[in-house]
């Protein structure tokens, strides 16, 4: 069985547990899809940015909870190029372990011998449920770091009862008095990373709102799939005609694959551009950043509102467990309340065309 097939045939028991089934993690990282974006140095892909954009969108058509997952371990994993040398063959010496976690500095470290002492409790803890190391931002003296913690430091709290992307087990989870040795702890911001590469270069706090965007994306393009399915074999109460032969449904089936088409080439192009600027070198522009994240802000509303379309469309079909189209709603939508790619996001990208000075630390 082939990986996708794989991660469709365990979604339903997946979603039942709240938990990815151990099949999938252990395929996912057979096929080394948690260290996509890592340096080869670690077993990496150090694959691009365009192309990792493309396959988280694969993996969330099978399955959302899937994709976020791959999608926030590989994110989580590109600290391999950040890290002391010393403390990325500590974290990433392991090539199947995997590394996930938070960013927002929730975190308060105190100086102690060996470093800090930390105490903090984290939300949406994606994945940290299956990983060896943690990561919790965390405020320290000399200002905000993402931190790694070992898994044996951690509690999960279970947090989880979420109406979509239920087996991501984005738990709460929280360290108490935690040793951080200091070079287990670093910012991705105006540093000499650890190993030099194009990720390194690429705007960082631009990394997750592609990923949300591309999980997304992939799960509007799977209720496609089933809209199209369904329509074939689909003849409504009180009908004489299938679905598919209705013209109402034929222009709907039309508009949602012309937006979501046109949503999905924006991502790219914007994504490319960005991507472009760090294989030569050089940071972007913040017009670029900018852009990139209008882009992610936009087409993620698009697939939220092309996934409603496709399940208004399958009428009362779309309402059933049994259909992929209402898990496609539930996780499209949870996933697109992310802050990441809120609709502030929008805010950003058209002050700084009308020449205001936007705060683009977090772009």
């Amino acid at each position: 069985m082939d990986l996708h097939a794989l991660i469709r045939a365990e979604a339903a028991t997946a979603e039942q547990q709240r938990a990815l089934t151990d099949p999938v993690l252990t395929a996912l990282v057979d096929h080394g899809v948690h260290r996509l974006i890592a340096p080869k140095r670690y077993a990496g892909a150090e694959t691009g940015l365009p192309e990792w954009s493309r396959i988280v969108q694969e993996l969330s058509r099978s399955d959302a909870s899937t994709g976020w997952t791959a999608m926030t371990t590989t994110i989580s994993s590109s600290l391999a190029w950040y890290l002391p040398a010393d403390a990325a063959d500590e974290v990433f010496g392991d090539p199947r372990s995997l590394i996930a976690g938070t960013a927002a500095p929730l975190g308060k470290a105190i100086e102690a011998d060996g470093g800090y002492r930390v105490t903090g409790r984290w939300g949406w803890g994606s994945a940290v449920a299956y990983s060896e190391w943690v990561i919790g931002g965390t405020l320290t003296p000399v200002g905000p770091r993402l931190a790694v913690y070992p898994r044996t430091d951690v509690t999960i709290h279970d947090t989880w009862h979420a109406a979509g992307l239920r087996a991501t087990s984005s738990h709460e989870f929280s360290v108490e008095n935690a040793l951080l040795p200091p070079n287990r702890a670093v910012w991705p911001i105006g540093i000499t990373p650890g190993i030099e590469g194009p990720v390194t270069v690429f705007p960082y706090f631009s990394f997750l709102a592609v990923g949300v965007a591309s999980v997304c994306l992939g799960v509007a393009r799977r209720a496609i799939d089933e809209i199209e399915a369904l329509a074939v074999a689909k003849v409504p109460q009180y009908a004489t005609s299938r679905l598919a032969e209705q013209t109402g449904v034929q222009i709907e089936l039309a508009t949602m694959e012309a937006r979501l088409s046109a949503a999905t080439a924006f991502l790219h192009e914007t994504l490319s551009a960005a991507w472009d600027s760090a294989l030569q070198g050089s940071p972007a522009p913040d017009q670029v950043k900018a852009r990139l994240r209008l882009a992610c802000s936009f087409v993620t509303g698009e697939a939220v509102d092309v996934t409603q379309r496709a399940f208004a469309a399958g009428g009362g079909s779309s309402v059933f467990e049994s259909s992929a189209l209402q898990r496609c709603l539930r996780d499209v939508n949870v996933a697109a309340q992310h802050t990441v790619v809120s609709r502030r996001m929008l805010e950003t990208y058209s002050m700084l065309k009308l020449g205001l000075s936007p705060d683009m630390t977090r772009f």
